[in-house]
């Protein structure tokens, strides 16, 4: 269409998860909703990208910020109209890096080789290559962005709690049927200068070598004992996990199991926060595999989209690539949406934090998610069967916890014989340098080296993410006008559920938050109820014809006799 419809209950900008959410809420309950995006694909700062998207990243964010600011229509010197930008939540610090050589940058140098030497040489080496590429894959530049539509990564990857309120939402709204996931099949900690698994359930902790006797009965007392120690915390109340794990005798060993493996914890946790996740963890375990995670086939990204497939069904309508310019405002309350030289009213107006006018943020200090993306030859730890890996990486050297995800083919995010890993961790510095550590302990990035054991980086990406979570940043925001905040370090989706549930509430505090969807075969096409009544009465009447029919064929036989 060239033009959108002009009339809607709610309009959304913006296709994160927490917008996503809303959007099929919104449409669920039978409201005019319109979805738009600048973007031309879904997710915003949630999304996926293939090898080469994400490698166009930072190009595609410079322009954004030489996009911003140059509005010069006459409808925006209205006193009324606010321009919808700002690049106070951009992504920062992108720096995509080669480890491999190009397959041009190989043939020159074998060309200066073997630029003083006979043709038979020539001929020598020309065959030696050919050979070599027979036996073994070589990956280079070029073959990795061949193969870059087999990639699906993530700038926010996550795993879900089994019975995390992300994955009860998804299972009683029935958007579980638009989206499929893979239990996660191993958890790894990084103990005492080696990784070593950690053990998820109570037969992972009695044949677990590494755990004494005596270790192993500690922690099963631990761990059934926390229901009674939730319920007298009074004299823990300001004291942090680590200090009750110590009180509670543990061995070094088991405090870090329990402290930074089982419940996501730091040394800084309360205890009361560290009980929780350590019940949070143990109350996931066994629903769908043996670990308490599932991760998103295909990358965390197409979680938004199953949300928005769902707000399609009942009528939402999706605009992305849009130039959505501002808004007008009247009386504190948001009156319309400016998208190219059009006016689209809403009753209200939900944002994402990227398209937020700036003079609706009190953003003072703005703290940052640090992320890195390894693409990798093997896997860190070696199995005869390839494993959906989760590293909790303890504090180190005055370093942040760190979240490793390692992914292989079998999830859908990379080639195969090829390993994507992502790294987590509030940032401190900057991501390069607060993973410098875990990179120098578990990788190699040297290509001619076959020897180590390490996996072998082939390309590393590095970047910041606002973290619009960390504080309150909403200031003087009109009445009908609700934010969304972006991405967030925990693990997994439970709080931006949380967050769609709160604004839902606000704005229709009556309505069921995300009802049930129906199955296809129990949806009813308008129209269609009214002409099965009318063939059951017409069946009926036809019944009743018959019947009389044949009474009236009995009598008049039963007269003759």
């Amino acid at each position: 269409m060239d033009q959108l419809p002009t009339d809607f209950d709610v309009i959304i900008v913006g296709t994160g998860i927490v917008e996503s959410i809303l959007s099929a809420a919104a449409s669920r309950i039978g409201k005019r909703v319109l979805h738009i995006d600048r973007s031309c694909y879904y997710g915003g700062q949630w999304a996926s990208f293939s090898l080469e998207g994400i490698v166009k990243l930072q190009e595609e964010y410079l322009a954004r910020k030489d996009s911003l600011g140059s509005l010069k229509d006459e409808q925006t010197q209205d006193k009324e109209f606010v321009e919808l930008c700002n690049n106070l939540f951009d992504i920062k610090n992108i720096e995509c890096t080669w480890h491999v050589q190009s397959k041009t940058s190989k043939a020159e140098e074998s060309i200066d080789a073997v630029s003083n030497q006979d043709n038979k040489l020539i001929q020598t080496s020309i065959q030696n290559e050919k050979q070599e590429t027979e036996e073994s894959v070589i990956w280079n530049k070029e073959r990795l962005l061949k193969e870059s539509r087999k990639f699906n990564i993530d700038l926010v990857p996550k795993l879900q709690y089994a019975r995390g309120d992300f994955v009860e939402l998804l299972i009683s709204s029935n958007i579980a049927r638009y989206s499929e996931f893979k239990s996660l099949s191993r958890v790894l900690t990084w103990l005492n200068g080696r990784l070593e698994v950690v053990p998820c359930s109570r037969s992972d902790v009695f044949s677990n070598d590494k755990v004494s006797v005596i270790e192993k009965r500690m922690l099963m007392k631990l761990l059934t004992n926390l229901e009674d120690v939730e319920n007298d915390l009074n004299q823990y109340q300001d004291k942090t996990y680590k200090e009750y794990l110590k009180d509670k005798k543990l061995t070094p060993n088991l405090i870090h199991y329990v402290l930074y493996a089982i419940s996501l914890s730091d040394d800084g946790t309360l205890c009361k926060e560290g009980i929780k996740n350590t019940k949070r963890f143990l109350g996931s375990l066994g629903r769908f595999g043996k670990t308490p995670f599932l991760f998103s086939m295909y990358g965390s990204g197409e979680m938004p989209q199953a949300f928005c497939r769902l707000s399609a069904v009942f009528g939402g309508i999706y605009a992305l690539g849009q130039p959505v310019k501002g808004l007008t405002i009247s009386e504190n309350k948001f009156k319309s949406l400016l998208v190219n030289d059009q006016k689209i009213e809403g009753k209200h107006l939900i944002l994402n934090m990227e398209n937020t006018p700036k003079q609706f943020i009190d953003l003072k200090n703005t703290e940052y998610i640090a992320r890195c993306i390894l693409i990798t030859d093997r896997s860190i730890m070696s199995s005869e069967a390839e494993h959906l890996t989760l590293l909790l990486y303890p504090p180190e050297n005055d370093k942040n916890c760190a979240i490793l995800i390692e992914l292989g083919t079998l999830t859908g995010t990379c080639p195969k014989d090829l390993h994507l890993v992502h790294i987590t961790a509030r940032q401190k510095t900057n991501p390069k340098e607060d993973f410098q550590h875990i990179i120098n302990n578990m990788f190699n990035f040297n290509e001619e080296d076959n020897e180590s054991k390490k996996p072998k980086v082939l390309w590393s990406c590095y970047f910041s993410l606002p973290d619009s979570n960390a504080s309150d940043v909403q200031l003087k925001v009109p009445d009908n006008v609700f934010l969304c905040t972006g991405p967030d370090i925990d693990l997994d989706y439970d709080f931006s559920v949380k967050k769609a549930k709160d604004i839902f509430s606000k704005i229709y505090p009556d309505e069921e938050f995300l009802p049930r969807a129906p199955e296809p075969e129990e949806i009813v096409i308008e129209g269609e109820d009214e002409e099965t009544e009318d063939k059951e009465v017409g069946d009926k009447n036809t019944d009743d014809e018959a019947t009389e029919k044949k009474v009236a064929e009995a009598e008049e036989k039963q007269f003759e006799d």
